[in-house]
């Protein structure tokens, strides 16, 4: 088969209904360009894999079965290594992202862009219990990491092959694909897509995910500034409780020598030895940090030689 100019990743949990129909739209789209879809069955139990075996019948077409619920990461990872296209495009498979959106956004790729996050409208219209944790998660976003955009979560990107094969995503950093792109230097945009109202199953995200996308967003900026250097880090954490906690213990102790007895100060001295203790261990875990760190880029130097 000719070298694909689109690779089409298409992640699927459980979305028997969409398949057909989305993959219609999408050859409607793409019908006469050169491209390939990878359907990424990220262990289906509604019966997609049957589908997907039957939509991959076509030679541009490659169906993907975990044999268990990995998470989107792992089907971006497993897809972003066999995709051959210049242009990857990735969207949802309920039907909410709209395929014929796909020409608009690769016009704006070609605008001098590496990645082009799609833009919902209409979307708290259609999902409107989910209109405060995303306004809250955009904007903590864009204060972390300075890339201002309107829905970084947004699951329809159009990226040079360049950006897929850059990121190294696990859990739930898919999220933060945007966020990783323009780390590594990648110019980034958003560009206005029609958001369709879902027909068919139900959302897989439930409303744990506010507390564990808190907990995503530190991990995502971690990694794109003190994976490299996390002494930085920890050391900056444990700054703090350390200061205090010296602070408290030398209050104590000009206490002492102006006559007052250390039994008058039991809980302050046992409070700043605690905050004492716990920087210490973030400054160590840090050190731990830059020896695991230092190991790694030793070993790169090895394999380069």
């Amino acid at each position: 088969m000719e070298t694909p100019r689109f690779s089409v990743v298409v992640p699927v949990y459980n979305e028997l209904e969409s398949l057909r129909e989305l993959h219609g739209e999408i050859l409607a789209v793409l019908g006469s360009e050169r491209f390939e879809i990878l359907y990424l069955n990220d262990g289906s139990t509604d019966g997609s894999d049957a589908i997907l075996d039957e939509l991959a019948q076509d030679p541009r077409v490659r169906a993907i079965h975990f044999v268990r619920n990995l998470g989107k990461s792992s089907a971006y990872m497993a897809a972003f290594e066999r995709c051959k296209g210049d242009i990857v495009v990735t969207l949802d498979a309920d039907l909410q992202d709209d395929p014929h959106e796909i020409p608009a956004m690769v016009a704006r790729l070609e605008q001098g862009f590496q990645l082009v996050i799609g833009w919902k409208q209409g979307r708290f219209e259609n999902e409107p219990l989910k209109a405060f944790p995303s306004k809250f998660f955009n904007g903590l976003l864009a204060f972390l990491f300075g890339l201002r955009l309107h829905d970084s979560n947004c699951g329809f990107r159009v990226m040079r092959r360049a950006v897929a094969d850059s990121l190294e995503l696990h859990g739930d950093l898919y999220r933060f694909i945007p966020q990783l792109a323009a780390a590594k230097g990648f110019k980034v945009t958003e560009q206005g897509v029609k958001h369709r109202k879902r027909r068919f199953g139900y959302s897989k995200y439930g409303a744990k995910r506010f507390w564990t996308g808190l907990l995503d967003v530190l991990t995502a900026r971690f990694i794109t500034r003190y994976v490299g250097r996390p002494l930085h880090f920890f050391g900056t954490v444990g700054l703090i409780p350390t200061l205090v906690g010296l602070g408290i213990e030398t209050y104590v102790l000009a206490s002492k020598l102006a006559g007052q007895t250390f039994q008058e100060h039991v809980a302050a001295i046992i409070v700043g030895a605690m905050l004492i203790i716990v920087g210490f261990q973030c400054i160590i875990t840090g050190l731990i940090g830059e020896m695991l760190s230092a190991q790694r880029r030793e070993r790169i130097a090895i394999r380069g030689e």
